[in-house]
């Protein structure tokens, strides 16, 4: 089995290298998008399964800036390979942004990181894929559950507001119009039964969703 693991920190490419000992033919490990991008346009050698880190240094000219990037990369080249990302974010929205955009085999908090459980999916055994660690599929259920967070465009628009950004100023990152964007904003705070957009942040933030 050919492994390629990312992970921008030693210790923790050394401790996957450890469970992985009886399973692993031949592993490769890089540290950053850019490294991981090399390696795959170097080898022609079948890659069967990624593990790969959520957060590590971007590479902008191949516009791979996270760990997702990579993940939606490697499946071009090596469609049948598993790939599991592992992130420590807990948030809903962004756990639900990875799944839309990436659909990896496995989607793994790092809080709820179980070695058994990463070794049987790394086998293909016991679990039926997508996988989703309990953190990332209780944070899923909840984006699921509020109608207008399924919407890409609404779950940008509370995200830049929850960053501090002002609402004339959205549309310069949403692309849509100011009054497309307050209608937008209407029908969130009418679903989470809120006055204002300060008060959706925080009912947002009480539920783990940003």
């Amino acid at each position: 089995m050919n492994i390629i693991i990312a992970d921008d920190h030693q210790m923790v490419q050394d401790g996957y290298k450890l469970i992985l000992t009886d399973i692993v033919s031949n592993c490769i490990t890089v540290s950053s998008c850019e490294a991981f991008y090399n390696c795959l346009n170097s080898t022609s050698e079948k890659i069967h399964v990624a593990i790969i880190d959520y957060n590590m240094p971007s590479y902008r000219d191949q516009n791979l800036n996270t760990g997702a990037d990579c993940c939606a990369y490697i499946k071009k080249l090596h469609p049948k390979c598993v790939v599991v990302l592992i992130t420590a974010h807990e948030e809903a929205i962004v756990l639900y942004n990875i799944y839309r955009k990436v659909r990896p085999e496995a989607l793994i908090v790092k809080f709820d990181f179980d070695s058994k459980i990463f070794i049987d999916i790394l086998k293909s055994n016991k679990y039926n894929f997508p996988y989703l660690s309990p953190i990332a599929e209780k944070s899923i259920k909840k984006i699921i559950s509020h109608n207008s967070l399924l919407d890409s465009k609404n779950r940008e628009i509370i995200m830049y507001l929850s960053q501090g950004f002002k609402l004339n100023q959205l549309e310069n990152f949403v692309m849509l119009s100011t009054s497309t964007i307050q209608k937008r904003i209407s029908k969130m705070l009418n679903e989470f039964e809120v006055k204002d957009y300060q008060e959706l942040i925080v009912i947002a933030r009480k539920h783990n969703l940003l």
